[in-house]
């Protein structure tokens, strides 16, 4: 019997002001993420034949959003995995989780970023600007890959990991 492997999505969002002297009853700054799933699973593959695997199912959908942050303030979307995979005592290195970006809706200078998972530091997926005046938000897809080694033990491995969107 072959490995399958979950990770298991945790979302989070960080609402940073810019540093800057606000005016009296200045409306707060709002950002928001949204994720059109919250696991993946990985198939059941042989790693001669495929050596990397892909999700299964359709990619992540995700949905950047801000209300408030001026049209050139800058934010972006990050990444990082609360640990290795686990099954048991068995571990699979976060690292060996990989990504592909791909936009969807998005202005000049916006884009999704092809990245590496981590468990040490938050990893750029996307970069944006204040999209209040928008006729849609920043949206990309993310697929994700597994590198399939022989050497993983069986089992059914999860994760945590956390989605960020952030503004300086």
């Amino acid at each position: 019997m072959k490995t399958l492997f979950i990770i298991i999505t945790a979302i989070s969002i960080a609402m940073i002001s810019p540093t800057m002297e606000m005016v009296a009853e200045a409306a707060p700054i709002t950002l928001t993420i949204n994720l059109s799933a919250t696991s993946i699973t990985f198939p059941d593959q042989d790693p001669d034949l495929f050596p990397v695997s892909q999700q299964n199912g359709t990619p992540i959908r995700i949905i950047l959003t801000t209300k408030n942050l001026a049209t050139s303030g800058p934010y972006s979307g990050s990444v990082i995995a609360l640990g290795d995979l686990t099954s048991g005592q068995a571990t699979i290195p976060a690292s060996n989780i990989t990504w592909t970006g791909v936009n969807i809706a998005n202005d000049p200078g916006e884009t999704f970023y092809n990245g590496t998972l981590s468990q040490t530091t938050s990893v750029k997926f996307a970069q944006g600007y204040g999209n209040d005046n928008r006729k849609s938000p920043l949206t990309g897809d993310l697929t994700f890959f597994i590198q399939n080694l022989w050497t993983y033990a069986t089992g059914t491995y999860s994760q945590s990991v956390n989605f960020t969107i952030s503004a300086p």
